[in-house]
């Protein structure tokens, strides 16, 4: 039976980028909307490879002076320019950021220092980037742009809690920063500013569904609603979606059993909703929302390959609107591999 997707489109073959990971790949969209997509390589070091207009990968990069020790996170600011976010083996948090849209990286600014966890950034409604981690207290803990220069950065601020995992922060239709965390006794808990563009100010913490035995997944449905997926206790697939006036959320929906980590997810072309897993045989798997802004979905389908022992990438589109996926392989190489979609 045909993999379940985008009318018009298929996923492709598996394609070997090579290199040396040892950490969840963070891609990213140029201006030019070239993907690239950056990693953590040997030695601690960022290295990154990207796309070319002609879908070949240009060479591997190493980004001098960037030492890295967990999972980096990149963004592309209202300005076009991407900065790439990692924790440093000093548990600092550092950017390099490009000097030009579409150009080469500056040298590693260093914005925070003693945290506790990696680094994810989202833009606010105005554009400034606000970067979220995990406190060397535990606590969540957040640093933003001070202006819309985009190249200074406040002091961090801590929005309490207790966080176990990643967050995952999206900005929502209403134009507010939702931050959903793995907090304690393994439940999952959301934030929100109070107003768009209110970057310190935020609404209380909201329990949402206990059994969340990974990091959360957030993003947005097409009608600009926060979904949040994650695995279960019960080794299933998991879901819970913001209400209709984008201030609470639904009870916890499941989707599908026997995944390994935390499941990934992007819009499709068509609006529907398609979550990536890494299943218990160690392939890819994928399932599509039934119809867009549904409850339901479909059953996961394998998009074959044997991964390896770091999460899956997030699901990023291409200016085309085709998914994009990465993954560590299994070999004792470690390389890069990519699943992506391709034009029926």
């Amino acid at each position: 039976m045909a993999v379940s997707t985008t009318p018009g489109t298929n996923w492709g073959t598996w394609i070997n980028l090579e290199g040396d990971i040892y950490a969840e790949p963070a891609p990213v969209l140029n201006a030019d909307n070239r993907v690239q997509v950056f990693v953590r390589g040997g030695s601690d070091t960022l290295w990154s490879r990207w796309e070319q207009r002609n879908r070949a990968w240009a060479a591997w990069t190493q980004h001098q002076g960037s030492l890295i020790a967990g999972t980096p996170h990149a963004i592309r600011g209202k300005d076009g320019k991407i900065r790439v976010f990692y924790r440093t083996p000093g548990n600092a948090i550092e950017v390099i950021t490009q000097n030009a849209v579409n150009g080469g990286f500056a040298a590693p600014q260093s914005i925070v220092t003693s945290v506790g966890g990696d680094p994810v950034s989202v833009l606010n409604a105005d554009g400034r980037i606000q970067v979220f981690f995990q406190g060397s207290d535990g606590a969540l803990w957040y640093v933003r742009n001070q202006d819309l220069k985009y190249e200074t950065y406040g002091k961090p601020t801590s929005l309490g809690g207790g966080i176990y995992a990643s967050p995952s922060p999206v900005l929502d239709a209403t134009g507010r920063v939702v931050v959903a965390v793995k907090g304690g006794s393994d439940t999952l808990y959301t934030i929100q500013q109070q107003a768009p563009d209110s970057a310190d100010s935020w609404e209380a913490w909201q329990s949402n569904t206990a059994g969340v035995t990974s990091k959360p997944t957030a993003l947005l449905d097409a009608a600009g609603r926060v979904q949040i997926f994650y695995r279960g206790s019960d080794q299933a697939a998991w879901w819970v979606g913001q209400t209709d006036d984008y201030e609470n959320f639904k009870p916890s929906v499941k989707i599908n059993s026997g995944i390994i980590d935390r499941p990934t997810a992007a819009l499709g072309q068509d609006g529907r909703v398609n979550v990536l897993v890494k299943g218990n045989d160690n392939a890819l798997w994928v399932d599509v929302e039934n119809q867009e802004n549904d409850s339901a979905y479909g059953t996961f389908q394998s998009l074959a390959g044997v991964i390896g022992t770091v999460h899956v990438s997030p699901v990023i589109a291409n200016s085309e609107g085709l998914l994009y996926v990465f993954t560590q392989g299994s070999g004792t190489a470690k390389d890069l591999w990519l699943q992506r979609q391709n034009w029926a």
